[in-house]
């Protein structure tokens, strides 16, 4: 008997996330240290995810309720309270390959670039921690 009806292709993406950090609260005078961040510092965290879609669209809902459900909140060592709060999903890519195994590329994106900017300048822009500081 034929069916009718059109199957859908799940498909693998990754979503890349963007949280942030935020502290309420006076931290304790003699904890802090070296490694609290001054009050108008801000930290971030991007985050990779992956995520099981039929379309590119229902890959961002699927990663934004994924992100939400993932926000949480702690007391840090320092007395002050951290909420990871998502901001928002900065970009999501379709896997081509339909299993996962050693080696499968997980996220790839484009950089434009000017012709004269040299690969440190590259580095600097986008990935300044990888940079060595010696």
């Amino acid at each position: 008997m034929e069916s009718n009806s059109q199957e859908f292709q799940v498909n693998w993406y990754t979503a890349k996330l963007l949280f942030e950090s935020i502290h309420s609260g006076n931290p304790i005078p003699n904890e802090i240290d070296q490694h609290n961040f001054a009050n108008n510092d801000k930290l971030f965290e991007e985050s990779i995810i992956l995520v099981k879609a039929v379309t590119m669209k229902q890959a961002y809902e699927i990663a934004e309720e994924l992100a939400k459900k993932s926000e949480h909140e702690y007391m840090n060592v320092y007395g002050e309270l951290v909420k990871w709060q998502f901001v928002r999903i900065l970009h999501a890519f379709k896997l081509n390959d339909k299993e996962l195994t050693p080696g499968t590329e997980i996220y790839s994106r484009f950089i434009h670039a000017k012709r004269d900017n040299s690969i440190n300048d590259i580095i600097m822009r986008y990935y300044p921690e990888a940079l060595d500081t010696d």
